[in-house]
């Protein structure tokens, strides 16, 4: 009985022929990934915090009783948001005082709507005092960990069993890119890295690992990973353009917002981060995904044509590319501009609501950054059309 492993009439010389470079670069690539982790979070710099921080810590709670229920229906909102007030028994399930009994009020509102029942799970912050007693406790949101396990399991499912093995391999890609920006990005940005390079070079090493991991080695995917790199770098470039042109900086990004005071409080405290460069790295990130598409269907798609027809020439498969890429062009740049507008949809609805004037609403800060973050990702899609095109009428036209 052949092993399942191996090619029909294979041996496992001949396997590992056939993969050696694959497993090469993905040895190389986990000991690269090992290396960045270690090194961005060694001596890994914290936001230093206040004593009485020090005692907080957010635990698992679930209501057993509701004593006094006074929430109400806001008849002045479309909506009927409830408001009002509840005390209620909770009992803690997690943290040092786990089993203990507590009775705090629930206070519900528009941006606290959190009306409880009993069996309810709950997450609440908790302070202890310096004598070690639990001191206070407030309700902090309901209980999501569950749900969101639920969520990514049903998503895992449905990719495995529509992409089979090539949607596992894209769930690794997936997860690999997830990780790099939680374990590597944060803490690198938080030790004083240029946000700029330290994200293209994670944009980098994320398209080499996905591609070999989705197919391995070969024409197609060196054309794909090419393509990738250099639409992506051209939406950066793009960006970093038109922030100038419009003489708009990272720091616009915060300008109703009070996270902008939170990164000074941490620059204050001691720790380099560079908000310059911010966005820009937001602009890679956000269009490594739809780049890594373009780029990856338009390789498959010449490797089918030069398959087809060997006789292909650099002349005809840039032709054949160029057509083909158009078509992915003129849905791409409507699903990325859809994208942000969708996300941003809130405050949209809110700047027409203040009906703004034409050159109040085109010299706003916030029409700026959107705009130019949508543009650039579509750029970076656009131009890498002609990129990979050129790229793998290069490789597939060669003679050899």
């Amino acid at each position: 009985m052949s092993k399942p492993s191996l090619p029909a009439g294979g041996t496992p010389a001949q396997w590992w022929s056939s993969r050696r470079w694959s497993i090469l670069i993905l040895a190389a690539a986990a000991a690269i990934f090992a290396l960045l982790v270690y090194t961005a979070n060694q001596g890994r710099t914290h936001q230093a915090q206040s004593t009485e921080l020090d005692r907080l810590s957010y635990e698992a709670a679930e209501v057993l009783n509701v004593s006094k229920d006074e929430i109400t229906v806001d008849r002045t909102s479309f909506d009927l948001i409830s408001t009002g007030s509840q005390v209620v028994l909770l009992r803690l399930r997690s943290g040092e005082f786990a089993g203990e009994n507590v009775e705090v009020t629930n206070f519900v509102s528009a941006f606290n709507s959190l009306p409880l029942k009993v069996g309810d799970r709950v997450t609440v912050y908790q302070y202890v005092a310096a004598d070690g007693a639990l001191d206070r406790v407030y309700i902090y949101e309901y209980d999501r960990i569950w749900a969101v396990y639920a969520l990514l399991a049903v998503f895992f499912a449905v990719v495995v069993l529509v992409g089979g093995r090539t949607g596992l391999k894209s769930l690794l890609g997936l997860g690999l890119t997830v990780i790099c920006v939680i374990w590597v990005l944060c803490p690198m940005l938080m030790k004083g890295a240029d946000p700029v390079w330290t994200a293209f070079g994670l944009c980098v090493y994320v398209t080499v690992v996905s591609f070999v991991l989705l197919g391995g080695t070969g024409k197609k995917i060196l054309c794909a990973i090419l393509g990738t790199i250099g639409g992506t770098g051209l939406a950066a470039l793009f960006g970093a353009a038109a922030q100038a042109f419009c003489r708009i900086t990272s720091y616009s990004m915060y300008s109703t917002d009070s996270l902008l005071d939170e990164f000074k409080n941490i620059q204050l405290q001691g720790i380099p981060l560079h908000i310059t460069g911010l966005l820009t790295a937001g602009i890679l990130i956000a269009a490594l995904g739809a780049v890594m598409d373009v780029a990856m269907s338009l390789s498959s798609a010449m490797a089918e044509l030069k398959t087809v027809d060997p006789s292909l020439g650099k002349a005809e498969l840039w032709r054949s590319a160029m057509r083909i890429g158009r078509d992915m062009v003129g849905t791409m740049t409507n699903t990325l501009i859809l994208a942000f507008a969708g996300t941003s949809l809130v405050m949209i609805l809110y700047l027409w609501s203040l009906d703004l004037s034409f050159r109040q609403l085109m010299s706003s800060s916030f029409l700026a950054v959107e705009l130019i973050s949508a543009l650039s990702s579509s750029i970076g899609v656009v131009l890498c059309v002609p990129l990979t095109a050129a790229i793998g009428a290069l490789v597939y036209g060669a003679k050899r």
